[in-house]
């Protein structure tokens, strides 16, 4: 019997690098759809000079069975935006929303 190279062996498969954090496979896995943005804010002095930039990163996450849920966190690393968007999600601090009813196009 000839065994295909899909099916070998008890490793799940991978393709390709794993790029996200794990908190965002964990959400992502457990049905939240994610997004994740970057900016950077420029404090200046009064004078105009630029005295620094600060790294804001904002994860996001929703999910739609049901009602629409949306959660949202900042942090000065996309690490800590994503843990501390899962301590959002964890102590239940979402925003629920009625779902989506869509006409349809005439």
């Amino acid at each position: 019997m000839a065994s295909s190279v899909l099916t070998t062996g008890k490793r799940a498969r991978q393709h390709g690098a794993v790029l996200q954090p794990t908190t965002r496979r964990d959400l992502e896995r457990a049905g939240w759809r994610t997004t994740l943005e970057y900016r950077e804010n420029h404090v200046r002095g009064l004078d105009g000079r630029l005295l620094r930039v600060e790294p804001v990163w904002t994860a996001e996450a929703e999910r739609f069975d049901g009602p629409i849920v949306v959660a949202s966190a900042t942090g000065s690393s996309d690490h800590e935006a994503w843990n501390h968007l899962r301590a959002e999600i964890d102590a239940d601090h979402v925003t629920a929303r009625r779902a989506l009813r869509l006409a349809p196009i005439r």
